[in-house]
């Protein structure tokens, strides 16, 4: 493969899959910096067997087994180490940006707004839901049961488009948030 095509694939891959690369490798690392850098090896990984000329048929499904891989080596390399994991509050560090659903912008602090009618135990399900997490791990995660785990999801969905009607904060906003959370519930 070229030097353009290579990049070419590698670099719309990545726009669209690390997101999900980074939080597959977070979860098992718990280390946000760790699990980016493991997340860009794999991609340069890509790049570098692209241009050795090995045929890739599926890129997505590569680049899960080489994260997977990755994250092994970086766990063994960790416990060699001694190395601690950080916690997911992590997260809330990182730099709120704007969101860009279907039919324009709209800032994060409408969803905020949004999410303020929500109890806090709510709030936490309907995250880690958003997060690709099963109800399973969930509910273990918040010691809780997978069926209260379908519960807080539906009263939460059921609150929060009653928010975003009442308070008018604009149907591109009302629908893409109904949107984002019903995908979610399934």
């Amino acid at each position: 493969m070229s030097r353009a095509e290579a990049s070419e694939l590698v670099h719309s891959l990545f726009g669209c899959w690390y997101p999900s690369l980074v939080r597959l490798a977070f979860r098992a690392t718990g280390n946000l910096e760790v699990s980016e850098d493991l997340v860009q090896e794999t991609f340069m990984l890509l790049y570098r067997a692209l241009r050795q000329g090995q045929k890739i048929e599926n890129p997505k499904g590569w680049t899960v087994c080489v994260v997977r891989r990755q994250v092994g080596k970086q766990m063994r390399k960790s416990r060699r180490d001694g190395g601690v994991h950080e916690s997911l509050d992590i997260l809330d560090t990182l730099p709120a940006g704007r969101v860009s659903p279907e039919g324009g912008e709209w800032e994060r602090d409408a969803a905020a707004r949004l999410f303020s009618v929500l109890t806090q135990r709510e709030e936490e399900v309907i995250l880690l839901r958003m997060q690709a997490m099963k109800y399973r791990e969930i509910g273990a995660h918040l010691g809780i049961s997978p069926n209260s785990v379908n519960t807080m999801l539906a009263r939460a969905l059921r609150k929060l488009q009653a928010a975003a009607h009442k308070r008018s904060v604009g149907e591109p906003i009302a629908n893409a948030l109904e949107k984002a959370i019903s995908k979610t519930l399934q």
